[in-house]
């Protein structure tokens, strides 16, 4: 039986957008994405206006900078049922407003509670979206699959590089750190009603079946070895990015002496490296999970060594920065999201989206924490070892008890 209600009309060949046409559809897509990366990355810069409003602690603070994972995590497994009973287009609009309601209602917080309220909304939003949008990416463009999941992680690095820039020149016009958030709140508002209006269900509901390279094989369950066993390379790899993306400026002023300036140079190539991402979705499509997964969290694990035991010089830290970025955000986190979907078959590719999303950012609500305890423990090389280092090594290692004759295949180019 098909996985697609019957309130829902399948999409067959002849329906599906000419290829141009789908190509700028899915970039609206993107652009819709992009905005809630302007707004994760630019709070934290106004952490210090919110705080000297509010009077918030450090810790309190930096709870409402990273909250927004947990509303992620919390919302993936649902996103991909959700999908199911809106479809997929609904379901993006549907993030793209809450979360951006969120982004704008943040402004209006009265304290400390409702303020973490919207925080977690606003993650919760961003994981319908994402979830979504993985799911039409992987079903839209069967034989492309990887390269286009890769696309959504580069539109978020263009968000990345935006937001904080467009955002501290509203906070220096406006005089408010409101204005940001008001601003971005919405341009997403704009962004969903342009999804409504130019987005056609002939792309976003197209199954992979009726695409013109069929979705064949892959498991049936998301509790099946292949699924289960990319969870945890997932999970894993969440524990040691964010460990990485939430404390890793603070090691370079607190235990390398950089001042801000420097810092902020550094781990913006970090961030840089997320541009390549198509280039990690590339290896999707052609090579086998156990060499991609296996070799890049290697990869990362090597970084991870040589910033926390290598030399505290700006030149050396600066370059592997850049690689561990490189082999992290454009390398691990595409990857492994290319080849959950392709680990299921065509029903179960909007659950395994929303899978991924949980295994992510519910690692990443956790990973500041056990980072921080870890460090005041064995020091910041210590705990590096183990979370950053250690928990790649084992993702590695899992990746290669992978099946890779398991996995789902097309049978035929989509251009």
């Amino acid at each position: 039986m098909s996985a697609t209600p019957t309130s829902r009309p399948s999409i067959q060949p002849r329906d599906l957008p000419a290829a141009r046409p789908a190509v700028a559809m899915f970039g609206l897509l993107l652009v819709a994405y992009a905005v809630n990366a302007m707004d994760r990355m630019v709070f934290p810069v106004l952490l210090v206006e919110v705080r000297a409003e509010y009077g918030f602690s450090l810790e309190a603070a930096g709870l409402q900078a990273t909250v927004f994972a947990l509303g992620m995590g919390l919302a993936g497994l649902p996103a991909g049922r959700l999908q199911h009973a809106l479809g997929r287009k609904r379901t993006i609009v549907a993030g793209t407003v809450l979360f951006s309601i969120a982004t704008a209602l943040t402004a209006a917080s009265a304290g400390f509670g409702d303020m973490l309220l919207w925080r977690v909304l606003s993650g919760a939003g961003e994981a319908l979206q994402l979830a979504a949008i993985i799911t039409v990416a992987s079903n839209a463009f069967p034989a492309r699959r990887g390269l286009a999941i890769g696309s959504i992680n580069m539109a978020f690095a263009a968000g990345s590089v935006v937001g904080p820039a467009f955002g501290a020149s509203l906070l220096e016009h406006y005089g408010t750190w409101r204005a940001p958030m008001l601003a971005y709140g919405a341009v997403g508002v704009v962004l969903a009603a342009a999804v409504v209006l130019f987005v056609s269900p002939r792309l976003t509901e197209a199954e992979p079946a009726t695409a013109a390279a069929a979705h064949t094989g892959g498991a049936t369950s998301l509790l099946s070895r292949n699924p289960l066993v990319l969870a945890a390379v997932i999970t894993l790899f969440g524990l040691a990015d964010f460990a990485f993306i939430g404390l890793y400026a603070s090691y370079l002023r607190a235990e390398l002496g950089f001042d801000t300036g420097a810092a902020g140079f550094v781990v913006g190539l970090s961030g840089l490296a997320a541009f390549a991402s198509p280039l990690g979705g590339h290896l999707v499509d052609r090579f086998s999970p156990r060499v991609v997964l296996a070799g890049l969290n290697l990869a990362v694990a090597a970084c991870g060594c040589a910033l926390f035991l290598g030399p505290g010089t700006a030149g050396w830290q600066g370059a592997f920065s850049f690689l561990f970025g490189l082999f992290a955000s454009s390398g691990v986190y595409v990857a492994a999201a290319g080849y959950l979907v392709k680990s299921v078959d065509a029903a179960n590719v909007s659950r395994a989206a929303g899978m991924f999303v949980t295994c992510v950012y519910v690692a990443a609500s956790a990973a500041g924490l056990l980072f921080s305890r870890l460090v005041s423990t064995a020091g910041w090389t210590g705990a590096a070892l183990v979370q950053i280092v250690g928990f790649s090594v084992v993702g590695a290692a899992l990746a290669l008890i992978l099946r890779p004759h398991l996995f789902s295949t097309t049978t035929r180019d989509d251009s």
